[in-house]
């Protein structure tokens, strides 16, 4: 934020000026600027040289505006402790100017102050004088001019400009009375500054991503417009915020700590801009920074940064360094790390630097609770269908469904199987529905040749794509002749095809055909052996009858079909002593009663209880609040509703009267796993989004 010092002075000896009516002016003009929030205002009246020096050491301003009379070679007019005129001289102001470095402009407004902006552009960049006497209506129309331009973005020479035109406009004969000084060093057709827009996305209440983070926005905010979510109350108009900012930025600057790596806000911020960069031209362009940590990044955000330029910062020294490379990326450069042996050199298997629990505290050495569990975890909880998946991927030829609402473990139970079916010698190859892009979703034509391309690359065999396309035949049918006539033939080994996210395609027109095609690759086992080296894998969190029109063509009801459930009240107190109990008997039946099973948010609380980073009195004391433990898991949620009209209606009717009358917005809210249905009633998933969403949600 830049501090304009706005410095008056009108000595009883003097002729009358209308200071306060040109600091009003000013400060009105900034109020109206779109950069407004990076502008603050002080305002010093009847200014004597004792208050000047005290005023520059109080608020180290980045602008100085000096309002009030000037005698030429004499000196600018201040007042002294009798509000009588004391003139200072140029070479006492010069020198006073020359012990800040922080100061970048200064306006001398000011009848006869060309003299005095000479001295000081000795030591300030920017300066600008009056070379003879100027009116109060050119003054003020000058200091309008200058400050609306630069409450637009535009450079102090720009600024400079504007102002002139200013007085022109008025048909005031002024306009060349205001002169612009500039430091030796400083070129004087200065080129415009590229006003940017920037989005910081940083996990909020942890450091060094929040201290890293405001540095950054301060140096970044004197040339560009950034926002930085720091102070927003959580709501729906903040997310409507929020996705303005992303959709209409030019850069999104991502911190990526051992912390921010697993916030689902940051991931949600990330994959946005990765999306709309895709519709828009490649904005926003993400500058990831790497903040002391040297891990290879995981799925999903491998998938959106490890093609792309990175930064990195490994201490406080390196602040200043990032802040400069930062600005380098925003004027068209690339970040520094962007080789393969350069990204090589910053990955290391290293020890997070998160803190660790006391041993007294943990029997077994504890786990984050983010993302895809490992197969051999000791937290890992069994459910009874999970052996389900296990016997059947050792069979040949079988098709797997795993569908429940998002976070319950569906991914980790698919790695599982995975791991399964390549022990028993069989092939896999993992799509992931998330990485479509946008436009692919909509082109039924882009995104059958993409599946198979994409599939044959995670076979790593010849792309044979065009060739199969050849034929005057649907997308279906290319693609199945695709699989069979030359991927199965030239695999050796029994095929699992993985399919994560498949709901990715709901609202894509092919939907029906691509899943009807799954389905007769299904049939197709019972009269075409090569069929039978196939195995099919697919998860998702929305009901299947959403996803394909015809049920008998749909690849969901076939098969083994595994719905996952919460933790049991069992399930939750075996996971209690596997962090070595935590939570006392009381504690864990609250917690239950909070979090309903909750998989993923029943790990996050005995992580954190049991690391004694947070106690069990703050876990539930401040289970809803912006800055508690689920804060950034409940932000998200109402993140994913917005724009989401008919979602957020349904959500209301649910919390306000335990029903959902549209049966299809019923099964979206329970794939986004946020409500459950027990006989006719219709409830929130857990008590803690009942809570937070009758708080926090508007229609």
């Amino acid at each position: 934020m830049k501090t304009i010092l706005i410095l008056s002075a009108n000595p009883k000896n003097s002729t009358r000026l209308r200071l306060d009516e040109e600091a009003r002016e000013i400060q009105a003009g900034l109020e109206r600027a779109k950069i407004r929030e990076q502008f603050v205002i002080i305002t010093k009246w009847a200014v004597r040289p004792d208050d000047l020096r005290r005023a520059l050491l109080d608020h180290n301003p980045e602008i100085i505006h000096f309002s009030g009379h000037g005698a030429g070679d004499q000196g600018l007019a201040l007042e002294d402790n009798t509000g009588n005129m004391q003139l200072v001289s140029s070479e006492a102001l010069s020198t006073l100017f020359s012990l800040f470095h922080g100061i970048e402009c200064v306006l001398l407004n000011a009848c006869y102050s060309q003299t005095q902006a000479e001295a000081i552009s000795q030591h300030i960049n920017y300066v600008v004088g009056m070379s003879q006497a100027i009116g109060d209506g050119a003054a003020i129309k000058f200091a309008v001019g200058f400050y609306d331009a630069l409450g637009a973005g535009r450079s102090y020479e720009d600024a400079y400009k504007f102002g002139c035109v200013s007085i022109a406009l008025e048909n005031i004969p002024e306009s060349a009375t205001p002169v612009l000084k500039y430091r030796n060093n400083v070129i004087n057709t200065e080129q415009p500054l590229q006003f940017k827009r920037i989005f910081i996305s940083y996990k909020r209440n942890v450091d060094p991503d929040e201290s890293v983070a405001l540095q950054v926005f301060q140096a970044l905010a004197r040339h560009h417009q950034v926002f930085i979510d720091q102070t927003m109350l959580v709501g729906t108009h903040w997310v409507e915020r929020i996705e303005t900012e992303i959709r209409q930025a030019d850069f999104l600057i991502t911190f990526l700590s051992p912390q921010s790596i697993h916030s689902e806000m940051v991931e949600s911020e990330i994959k946005m801009a990765h999306n709309l960069a895709q519709l828009q031209g490649g904005k926003p362009a993400i500058l990831p920074v790497r903040l002391a940590y040297r891990e290879p990044f995981q799925y999903p955000l491998n998938a959106y940064l490890n093609n792309i330029n990175w930064a990195f910062w490994q201490g406080m020294e390196d602040t200043l360094h990032l802040i400069a490379e930062l600005n380098q990326a925003i004027s068209g450069e690339k970040l520094s790390i962007g080789t393969v042996q350069t990204k090589a050199d910053i990955i290391q298997s290293i020890p997070s630097w998160l803190p660790q629990p006391f041993a007294s505290a943990q029997p077994v050495s504890l786990e984050m609770p983010e993302g895809t569990m490992d197969c051999e975890s000791k937290f890992y909880v069994e459910r009874s269908s999970d052996p389900l998946a296990l016997e059947a991927i050792k069979r040949q030829g079988v098709t797997i469904t795993i569908k429940g609402p998002r976070q319950m473990g569906k991914s980790s139970l698919l790695i599982r199987t995975i791991n399964a079916a390549v022990a028993g010698g069989k092939r896999v190859a993992f799509l992931d529905f998330q990485l479509f892009d946008k436009a692919t979703l909509n082109n039924a034509d882009s995104f059958f040749r993409q599946f198979c391309s994409w599939l044959t690359d995670e076979l790593e065999m010849a792309d044979q794509v065009d060739k199969y396309w050849q034929m005057p035949l649907g997308n279906s049918q290319c693609c199945t002749r695709y699989v069979s006539r030359y991927l199965l033939k030239e695999v050796v080994q029994p095929l699992v095809l993985a399919m994560d996210e498949v709901e990715s395609i709901f609202d894509s027109e092919f939907r029906s055909d691509f899943f009807g095609m799954l389905r007769s690759w299904h049939n197709s086992r019972a009269t075409t052996p090569i069929w039978k080296k196939l195995d099919l894998v697919l998860v998702t969190s929305t009901e299947p009858y959403q996803l394909i029109d015809n049920l008998n063509q749909s690849p969901f009801n076939v098969g083994v079909v595994i719905d996952l459930e919460d933790f049991t009240a069992e399930q939750v107190a075996d996971l209690n002593r596997r962090h070595g109990s935590p939570l006392n008997f009381n504690e864990e039946r609250q917690l239950i009663a909070l979090l309903d099973g909750h998989p993923y948010l029943v790990r996050l609380a005995f992580y954190w209880v049991a690391s004694q980073r947070l106690s069990s009195n703050e876990l539930f004391a401040n289970a809803t609040a912006d800055n508690g433990l689920f804060g950034n898991h409940l932000r998200n949620h109402l993140f994913r509703l917005h724009n989401k009209t008919e979602l957020v209606q349904g959500m209301q009717q649910v919390i306000r009267y335990n029903t959902c009358e549209d049966e299809r917005v019923f099964f979206r809210l329970r794939g986004a796993g946020l409500v459950r249905r027990e006989r006719r009633i219709v409830m929130p998933r857990c008590q803690l989004y009942a809570d937070y969403f009758r708080e926090n949600l508007r229609g």
